[in-house]
């Protein structure tokens, strides 16, 4: 895109309608944080809201360099300030991120029933297309080699340290446990509402430019969708560049001009930056303080 014309387009943007995202953002950590805990509470372990909304946090921070880094960051920091066990913390993550996954693959299945032909031709084109160019038989051979050879090297390791097996044998039993939780409609709503917010932070920026303003809520949601696959790309910076593309895409598909289309894109995932940035550093600096003064 030309800069300059870009530059303009984002100059003209409505940028009050960040007090509601930020509202918004802030609603989508506290439901995450509550249905976080329903999975502690089912292994018997006392997280405080404080300890994870740290871990929440910083996690966070720590994905946008290292991506899926958050997670293990998020397991360490409750062990340090609940004593809970690293595998058990990964066996919550690991709950939560299928839920997600569960979630996120009904959604695009019901955006492609609504409208088959549209939603086949976008995938076909911005990402399956693109994939099948990049992705040659020698390399899926060599990915799959690649994987065997680790795998063979944890699994050796698994066995020569009885420690470790241990150690994977509680990782085993709290999944077991989390398939059968106890408190699932709680769950189920948390997880309606943290999607619920998710969509508000597209539907919100919408109105920042007239061109916008009129879409449909159904192509919005669509665009949520949409929006979400590109920040699941394992990338620096919240699937930067992925989701900016897949956007703007989207946008384009259903009327927006390319201009009004790019700017949304750089304008949602910049609020959720910032937001990231911001929450993220004063979660650490929460961290070092406790550090001082507590003896983590």
């Amino acid at each position: 895109m030309p800069l300059h014309d870009l530059g303009q387009q984002l100059s003209n943007a409505n940028y009050w309608l960040i007090i509601p995202v930020f509202a918004v953002t802030l609603f989508g950590y506290f439901v995450r944080i509550q249905r976080w805990q329903i999975l502690y509470k089912n292994l018997n372990q006392q997280v405080s809201t404080r300890s994870a909304w740290i871990s929440l946090s910083a996690g966070y921070l720590v994905s946008y360099a290292i991506p899926r880094g958050g997670e293990v960051t998020r397991c360490l920091l409750i062990k340090r300030y609940n004593n809970v066990p690293f595998s058990q913390s990964l066996a919550t993550v690991i709950m939560e991120r299928l839920m997600d996954v569960m979630v996120l693959f009904i959604l695009v299945l019901s955006i492609s029933v609504l409208n088959v032909q549209q939603m086949t031709i976008f995938f076909q084109q911005n990402i399956f297309s693109p994939l099948a160019q990049k992705i040659t038989v020698t390399k899926l051979l060599v990915l799959a080699l690649v994987g065997l050879v680790l795998l063979g090297l944890i699994w050796k390791y698994i066995n020569t340290k009885k420690q470790n097996k241990n150690w994977v044998d509680e990782f085993l039993i709290t999944c077991k446990q989390l398939v059968f939780l106890q408190g699932k409609l709680a769950f189920g709503v948390y997880t309606l509402l943290l999607w619920l917010s998710y969509f508000m932070m597209t539907f919100l920026w919408v109105f920042a430019f007239n061109e916008s303003a009129q879409m449909p809520i159904t192509q919005v949601f669509v665009i949520m969708v949409i929006g979400t696959i590109g920040k699941s790309v394992p990338i620096q910076g919240g699937g930067m560049g992925a989701y900016h593309y897949l956007v703007a895409q989207a946008f384009l598909l259903f009327g927006v001009g390319a201009l009004t289309g790019n700017a949304l894109a750089i304008i949602i995932h910049g609020a959720q930056t910032v937001y990231t940035i911001l929450t993220g550093s004063i979660a650490y600096g929460v961290l070092l303080y406790d550090e001082k003064n507590r003896n983590l």
